[in-house]
């Protein structure tokens, strides 16, 4: 795929695997990679994650990819936080850690982030970069893009309906339809 577009691209490999992110994205020439837990501590269900950012930073410095930006969610979708706090302070913590732009999702696929926390991150970072880590559709784009400066969107860009006691919604079989998206662009503009 990487060799095939002059699309910006990044890695994302779950669960906080940032070492084989870093590494195949810079493999790839890819430009950023997602990190879900960077400052935070989290229990989800292949267990307790925390964020080690000062080791992140180690590896993509020993491997020679300081080019490449850290994309980090705070207070993760898909987790119970454990070192509960606001989420504007976890924001600040990724952002004095070396983040390059910070992702506020829902608490799951398809559900959009809290407005109030939206905007308490947006009051307290200032102009830094925010992306929308979930739940992004043609209904909330606009309100979104208020507080933040873009989006991760690919559940309610799928065809058909979501699936009963599926983790992520919809399955990875169920396939991106360019009239949603062609939808959600119009909607944009």
């Amino acid at each position: 795929i990487a060799s095939s577009t002059k699309l910006i691209m990044g890695v994302n490999v779950l669960w906080n695997d940032y070492k084989s992110a870093l590494s195949i994205a810079k493999t790839i020439k890819a430009k950023f990679i997602r990190i879900p837990v960077f400052v935070d501590k989290v229990k989800t269900n292949y267990g307790i994650v925390t964020g080690s950012p000062n080791d992140v930073l180690e590896y993509r410095k020993k491997i020679g990819a300081e080019d490449i930006a850290l994309f980090v969610d705070i207070q993760v979708k898909h987790a119970e936080l454990l070192n509960k706090r606001p989420i504007e302070e976890s924001a600040l913590e990724a952002i004095k850690a070396g983040a390059d732009a910070l992702i506020v999702t829902g608490k799951w696929t398809g559900d959009a982030p809290e407005l109030t926390k939206l905007i308490a991150v947006r009051k307290a970072v200032g102009n830094f970069p925010i992306l929308i880590g979930s739940g992004t559709d043609e209904n909330n784009i606009n309100e979104l893009l208020k507080y933040a400066d873009g989006a991760i969107v690919s559940t309610s860009l799928k065809e058909g309906s979501a699936k009963k006691d599926e983790i992520n919604v919809k399955t990875w079989q169920q396939r991106i339809s360019k009239a949603k998206v062609d939808d959600l662009i119009a909607k944009i503009k």
